[in-house]
């Protein structure tokens, strides 16, 4: 069986995984794949544009290559990457702002081209409403919503479990009013 006629099922992760640590280029790219998008979304969201936002997913791409040896699996292989696409982000942002100012200001030009219109209106009323919330609850909730647990949030973000809780729960709230109000 090949790397390439694996499915995304937890058993063939640990497959992939397992390949991947032993060099197999297109197990790691299988892999890559399947968190590829999301990873982006994280880096975009943190950094506020797209160069960044490449910057800090290819950082997150070659973080992930490097660190397949420390990948423990207690999480998904999709909830590490989200992790590292964060820190990523988060050192993309403090290289170029030395003040660490974080969730630059995004104009619907400067969002992904698309192909439709109302995914890019989509794209640019969920931007518009993300902006809207606290820092804290937007990583909160980038990373919930990246595959993380909200042990695994509160762990990383070095916050008691419960305000964890109420951050993703605000911030969703504030999301759907928002959205539904745009």
């Amino acid at each position: 069986m090949t790397s390439a006629s694996l499915s995304s099922t937890v058993e063939d992760e640990s497959l992939l995984v397992a390949a991947a640590r032993a060099g197999d280029e297109p197990a790691f790219a299988e892999l890559w794949s399947s968190v590829r998008r999301q990873a982006f979304g994280v880096c975009y969201h943190l950094t506020g544009n797209r160069a960044d936002a490449l910057d800090a997913l290819q950082e997150t791409q070659l973080a992930a290559w490097r660190g397949l040896a420390a990948f423990e699996g207690r999480a998904s292989f999709r909830a590490w990457v989200v992790v590292i696409a964060r820190n990523a982000a988060h050192a993309v942002v403090r290289r170029r702002s030395p003040a660490g100012v974080f969730f630059a200001e995004v104009t619907e030009e400067s969002l992904v081209a698309a192909p439709f219109e109302d995914v890019v209106a989509q794209l640019a009323d969920l931007r518009r409403a993300l902006d809207t919330l606290p820092a804290s609850h937007r990583e909160a909730l980038l990373l919930w919503a990246g595959g993380l647990t909200y042990e695994q949030v509160a762990a990383l973000m070095e916050v008691p479990l419960n305000t964890v809780r109420v951050w993703i729960l605000r911030a969703r709230r504030r999301l759907q009013t928002g959205l539904a109000a745009g």
